[in-house]
Order: structure tokens, then sequence, then C-alpha cells
């Protein structure tokens, strides 16, 4: 995180110079479909969170914090189970919803193990979750090269939204070899209709204040960065 890097004092620290997704990936899953459901009728339960200071883990708090949970108290944030081995965990019987990012959640929904309650990226607001970052001293001496890359990116990202599902997933089934295709489908639709990824690739203050304010509700973050400082825009916004 960038951010770190900035509060360590040093000069030629991190910059974000582009963005990619503006919202958390993660869904939350339970073990009935719940076409209604509500993060206010959580209390007595346990989630399986993820890992304790990862970002997925850091905005469902943030979400259940908003919403009066707090671990140990009316909830139980279960943080003990790695992140390869939640599905498995929540599929023997451990917590009442997990946190997962697809295409497992969607493989769970296909076996009939569990039901995609909620998006946790929708849930939380807008974050810059995936984002691009250089040290200062390589954008100036590489702006060409960064701007061809975030034009790269701008192209793809254009190509899924103007697609549906099934033409994306053929064309990136190349990359998850072992996949099927269904389920590749399945998690573009997931993550298109939670509004997943940015229209461009210039950061808002509003999505990074959000972040900082997710991880210090963690206890991850005591200062708080400063936007002009931290997030460059001068490539993105040459990108149409």
């Amino acid at each position: 995180m960038s951010s770190y890097v900035y509060l360590e004092g040093k000069s030629d620290f991190v910059q974000i110079f582009g963005q990619l997704t503006k919202r958390d990936g993660s869904f939350l899953v339970g073990r009935t479909d719940e076409p209604d459901f509500n993060y206010d009728n959580l209390e007595g339960k346990e989630i399986l969170m993820g890992r304790r200071g990862g970002v997925p883990a850091m905005t469902l708090q943030y979400i259940l914090n908003q919403k009066g949970y707090f671990d140990k108290q009316n909830i139980t944030m279960n943080y003990d189970v790695q992140f390869d081995l939640l599905a498995p965990t929540f599929i023997n019987g451990t917590g009442d919803y997990v946190s997962l990012f697809e295409p497992v959640a969607s493989q769970l929904v296909k076996q009939g193990k569990g039901y995609i309650v909620s998006s946790i990226g929708q849930a939380s607001g807008e974050i810059p979750y995936t984002a691009f970052m250089a040290k200062k001293s390589y954008i100036e001496k590489n702006s060409g090269k960064l701007e061809k890359f975030l034009k790269c990116i701008k192209k793809a990202t254009d190509f899924i939204m103007t697609h549906d599902e099934v033409t994306v997933a053929k064309a990136l089934a190349p990359s998850f070899a072992g996949t099927e295709e269904s389920l590749i489908a399945a998690a573009i639709k997931n993550y298109k209709q939670a509004d997943t990824w940015v229209s461009h690739p210039a950061m808002k203050q509003e999505s990074f204040n959000r972040l900082q304010e997710i991880m210090k509700n963690a206890g991850e973050l005591d200062q708080t960065a400063s936007y002009n400082d931290i997030v460059n825009n001068t490539l993105a916004n040459k990108i149409g």
C-alpha cells in the first residue's frame, strides 16, 4: 500500500498513476439463499473474514462495524482460517457466512454448497482496490511507457464492459487453465453487476479517503497520507 511507504518519510516514495477496479472484489456467501439479505440481521453469526489486515477482511469489518457489530460482542469475526482454506472450511461446517472471491464463490453456488448474498464491494462503497504504482522517479523517467500501459488497460476494460460475459470468458479462458468457462462467465457477470471496474483510470479522492478510513477502522493505519502527494493522475488524465 502506497500510504505505508509515503508515511515512512522517503523522498522518492511510491505514487499511484492509475486504477483498475473501484471495489473490493469479494462476495459474502451464506448457507441459504437470501434474496432479501440485510447486514442488519447478523447478530450472533460467525463470519469467516479472511486474513487479518488484508483489504477484504478490513472492508468487511468496516461494513459490520458501521452496522453496529463488533467482534466477540454481538458477532464472531473469524480471522483464523488461511485464505486458500476459506471455502473448504466453510463447506465443512464452520461459520454462517464466508468472504470469497470469484470464481470460488460461483463454484460453491454451482455445487449447491453456498449462496452469494452480497457484494462486499458494493456494500462498502467505492475504494481503489486495484491500482498501479511506481516510484516518483520512475514515473518521471518512463511517462511514455506508463501512458501506453494505461491505454492498454483502458482498452481491456472497455472490452469487458461492452461484451457479454460468455464472450469475455472465452477471451480470458487461456489465462485460467483448469477453470470452466461457465465459472469464468459467472464471475464476470457478478463483477459487472457489482460495478467493479473503473471506466477511466484516474483515481478519485473520495475513494482514496474511504480506503484509508477502512484501514484506520481496522487499526492498520495510524496516520493518513495526502491524496495530492500519493495520487498522480497526470498520465491517467491523458487517456480518453
